[in-house]
């Protein structure tokens, strides 16, 4: 049991992780910051800003995730196409997810707007984890 226990431990805290969870926090800052100023501030329907932030924050987290999370280094244009479409393929899963959650709690029941976009962050940052580790990012040849 102790065994497991230490692989778990050693992915956990490998260079990988850290760095998936460093800039999986700056994704999540990125996203909620435009996402508060659109709603709060600009007073943007929360739908609208909810796929706004999510765009923006996409954007990044590829850049960072290929270049340094996953230390990809696709160069065909075959296979970077197929990194991005996984990879957006991916996160349109957990945007459909987010939209479906902030709809049903934020718009129909009236629940907190900001609470309910923490919740989808953690659903969506676990999805895209596995999405980008799994297929995106598979160790593979150009």
């Amino acid at each position: 049991m102790k065994e497991p226990i230490q692989k778990i431990w050693k992915y956990l805290t490998s260079k990988e992780m850290i760095l998936y969870i460093v800039f999986g926090v700056l994704t999540t800052v990125i996203n909620l910051v435009i996402y508060f100023v659109l709603t709060e501030v600009m007073t943007v329907n929360v739908s609208l800003a909810y796929f706004i932030a999510w765009v923006v924050a996409v954007a990044f987290a590829f850049i960072t995730n290929k270049k340094f999370v996953f230390a990809s280094k696709t160069k065909k244009s075959k296979a970077i196409l197929y990194e991005l479409g996984t990879f957006v393929g991916g996160r349109l899963l957990t945007l459909a997810i987010g939209e479906i959650l902030i709809t049903i709690f934020v718009n129909m029941l009236g629940q907190s707007n900001i609470i309910w976009k923490i919740i989808t962050n953690v659903i969506e940052i676990v999805v895209n984890w596995l999405v980008s580790k799994m297929i995106t990012f598979k160790k593979k040849t150009d």
